[in-house]
């Protein structure tokens, strides 16, 4: 797991939470949506690194 990856959950749950629990429909809360999917695609088209020594 990389540090993409886990943004991108911590943000999307953080999105969930304000707009479902909280029902925070302001447009601010939807940036948290836009980078965590950002972050989601960006992992899954580039995947996870590969260390070489």
């Amino acid at each position: 797991m990389n540090l993409t990856l886990v943004a991108a959950v911590v943000l999307l749950g953080a999105w969930l939470v304000l707009v479902f629990h909280a029902h925070s429909e302001s447009g601010a809360v939807h940036i948290l949506y836009a980078a965590g999917t950002v972050l989601l695609a960006r992992r899954v088209l580039v995947g996870a690194p590969r260390f070489r020594s």
